[in-house]
């Protein structure tokens, strides 16, 4: 097992990674509220966090990587009055959006996206354990978690209170609380919204208590590694803190937190709710999305960044000359010792850079020094150089090498993905993976044999 090193939010500090179970890492990422198309922010995020479970998995860790789909929320409410449409239609369309978005940005990794409205039992079951043990209160209008009877909240972010850069959209408004920052856990059932019938009464879960369910369900009150962008820390990371330490007793939730920075535009956050954004499908009409993916992984996961006209055509400048070299290589030479020896030199480089809290700027710089002095060197590069690229494309997944042995497994792997989700009738994420390799330039015919796959000729 590789010897990674992570900035853990949780303590503020660069720590040894070591998750529960030697061998199996556990990660759990907050997926998307689905009222509206996803932005280039969360595509930022999505991708880094892409990286880091493939990472870990080239690190020699079994990853089971779970992602919510918050498809119960005040958001998508709104949205369903302002249209006319039911909730759960609004909820299902962007959904689908979404996933169709992240297999168009080559982000495959999760293996569960778990939707709350599946889950309303063990959202249930999690309030009445935080009652049974004297963290919750109830009002008129649902059951509220008592921040008082949690010491520890603030843990986290290091705050209890509300700054005016906080998002104040989800924060529960009312009177009769006990303390101006307790949440909803479960909200009263309100005219023409969604309900459940429960032990609790009529209503719908609050956004916090969602995602402390879902990773109870499937990795029981305590597991790894807990991500989501910065914004999210306070209060919704500190709420789930709360409620699944205060539910369970046992802390704590996650081993390590991990935020990734902002992404910025003229300065200013992007965010739907302000209307300051730029959806994937709008940035993807702009540019490739080799070239978007890699403008992400060219900063660090935890550096705010700008998105502009300039930092895509730095990235593209990058990939495109990593894949020149690429076509200088040639594959039957035999390399010499020396050659060999450059290009295991830069992986270890590569390597070392990204176990030090996944420092993907500083390996491809690494990457970039091989190229240059590869380039001084009258042998040609050779199969180890091949060998570097495909195992550097492996991981980053930016660039186009035509005929790479790496990209023809990639396609066979997406390809057997597209055939097990349709097995499975999940057809909307098979059409994603569809589209994912339409982009790429990759034809598919099915047959009662099987799927076909050929590359399209590009002039």
């Amino acid at each position: 097992m590789m010897s990674i090193k992570v900035h853990n939010t949780l303590t503020g500090q660069v720590e040894e990674f070591r998750p529960e179970r030697e061998a199996e890492v556990r990660m759990f990422v907050c997926g998307p509220t689905v009222y509206g198309p996803s932005h280039v922010g969360h595509a930022k995020t999505y991708t880094q966090f892409d990286f880091i479970a493939r990472y870990l998995e080239a690190s020699g860790y079994k990853v089971t990587y779970l992602q919510n789909i918050t498809d119960v929320d005040d958001k998508i409410i709104r949205r369903s009055a302002e249209q006319g449409v039911p909730p759960e239609e609004i909820a299902a369309l962007f959904e689908k959006q979404y996933l169709e978005d992240m297999a168009a940005l080559g982000n495959t990794r999760v293996d569960v996206h778990a939707r709350a409205h599946d889950h309303i039992d063990a959202i249930v079951d999690q309030i009445k354990r935080l009652i049974e043990r004297g963290h919750a209160y109830q009002l008129d209008d649902g059951w509220y978690f008592d921040l008082a009877s949690f010491p520890a909240y603030g843990k986290l972010s290091g705050r209890t209170d509300l700054r005016p850069e906080d998002s104040v959209s989800r924060i529960d408004d009312s009177s009769k609380k006990r303390n101006p920052g307790d949440f909803a856990l479960w909200k009263g059932r309100k005219d023409g919204e969604p309900y459940w019938e429960t032990e609790l009464g009529q209503g719908r879960p609050g956004w916090h208590i969602e995602d402390t369910a879902i990773t109870e369900t499937f990795f029981g009150p305590s597991y790894d590694l807990h991500g989501g962008a910065v914004d999210l820390i306070f209060p919704h990371h500190e709420a789930e803190v709360a409620q699944m330490e205060a539910a369970s007793g046992i802390e704590p939730l996650a081993r390590y937190w991990m935020h990734t920075g902002l992404l910025r535009v003229d300065g200013e956050k992007m965010s739907k709710s302000t209307g300051n954004f730029l959806t994937i499908r709008d940035a993807l009409a702009r540019t490739d999305f080799r070239t978007l993916r890699h403008a992400f992984l060219s900063q660090h996961y935890r550096s705010s960044m700008e998105l502009n006209d300039s930092t895509l055509e730095q990235a593209r400048g990058a990939r495109r000359r990593i894949e020149n070299f690429a076509r200088t290589i040639d594959p039957a030479h035999t390399d010499s010792q020396a050659n060999s020896a450059r290009a295991t030199d830069a992986w270890k480089e590569m390597r070392e850079r990204l176990d030090d809290d996944f420092d993907t700027p500083g390996a491809l710089a690494a990457l970039f020094q091989y190229i240059r002095e590869q380039n001084r060197m009258e042998e040609p590069a050779g199969p180890a150089a091949l060998r570097l690229i495909e195992d550097v494309n492996n991981l980053f997944g930016t660039f186009d090498i035509p005929g790479s042995a790496q990209s023809d497994a990639a396609v066979d792997e997406l390809v057997k993905e597209r055939d097990r989700l349709r097995a499975a009738r999940k057809f909307a994420e098979a059409d994603a993976i569809r589209d994912q390799l339409t982009q790429q330039g990759v034809v598919l015919e099915d047959s009662p044999e099987g799927t076909r796959w050929w590359k399209e000729t590009i002039s």
